[in-house]
């Protein structure tokens, strides 16, 4: 592969972990317009899809996909945009959003264990040693006191073993020609209906209560699914799910950077020794796969 396009893949990478770091900043003010979590990953995929129309238009002219395309891209959508926001914002109500997260990052390590366990890769020493630097680092986010609770640690861990699931799948996706807002428009669609039924089944559709909230809802929208969803989409096609996963533990670094710019939220000095762990993890990956090249 050429290093333009694994640069690429790199870049696509981070830019997605960061519009995710900015979520939590996003979603706080969307919550106090009336709107709950649940209905806040139904309108994320559904406020996008007149965009990413426009751009899968633009992009190819056409919606035409294969046929034999539509229960992978199905699945995939069910797993990654529905059953994994589902959980981990499901964790939120039984612990500190900052402890589930946590919880939630052991996916890199779990996409390296797929791929040995199930995908018969060999076991790379240096992926797993940027793993376990991750892993340390995101321990280091912890604060020792806090309280935690059975039942949100295991909605966390499990969301994090189906991003795991999401991410394996879209390394081994098998029409990765296809354009990627084409692929990312059947994805909002299929997740979009799905969740409108959930919403609908288990009464918890809440719209926003005014103007500034549809608004915030809109752009939320379309900063996370036509950008973020989209990035880690083109980014895993390109470098693999072991690498984007590995990147993609930029995301806390950049909640935790805004906090401390918008939210007068504190950090320290463990906190920071873990941030850097993570950041020392992500360049060790580009190096490792530079001097390959």
């Amino acid at each position: 592969m050429q290093k333009s396009t694994m640069f690429k893949g790199y870049l696509y990478s981070i830019l997605s972990a960061v519009i995710y770091g900015c979520m939590p900043l996003m979603s706080k003010h969307i919550y106090a317009g009336g709107v709950n979590s649940i209905s806040l990953v139904f309108f994320r995929n559904l406020f996008s899809i007149p965009l990413v129309a426009l751009l899968a238009f633009r992009q190819n002219k056409s919606f035409v996909i294969p046929k034999k395309a539509l229960p992978e891209i199905t699945v995939i959508a069910i797993i990654g945009c529905c059953i994994t926001p589902l959980l981990l914002l499901s964790s939120y109500n039984f612990m500190a959003s900052s402890v589930a997260t946590v919880f939630h990052f052991i996916y890199p390590a779990v996409v390296v264990l797929i791929g040995i366990i199930f995908m018969k890769q060999k076991a790379n020493i240096k992926t797993i040693l940027c793993v376990l630097l991750c892993v340390c680092g995101l321990c280091l986010f912890y604060t020792p006191g806090e309280p935690l609770s059975l039942k949100g640690s295991a909605l966390a861990i499990i969301s994090g073993i189906t991003c795991a699931i999401y991410i394996c799948l879209l390394s081994v996706f098998k029409y990765k020609e296809m354009p990627i807002f084409v692929f990312t428009f059947y994805v909002i669609v299929i997740s979009s209906v799905a969740l409108f039924f959930f919403c609908i089944f288990t009464n918890t559709l809440t719209l926003p209560t005014n103007l500034l909230s549809w608004l915030l809802c809109i752009l939320f929208a379309n900063l996370i699914t036509a950008g973020a969803v989209v990035l880690l989409q083109a980014g895993t096609f390109i470098i693999g799910g072991e690498r984007a996963s590995i990147l993609s533990t930029l995301e806390p670094i950049t909640s935790i950077i805004l906090g401390l710019l918008f939210l007068d939220e504190s950090i320290t000095l463990v906190t920071a020794c873990g941030a850097m762990l993570v950041i020392l993890a992500s360049i060790l990956i580009a190096i490792f796969d530079a001097k390959k090249s």
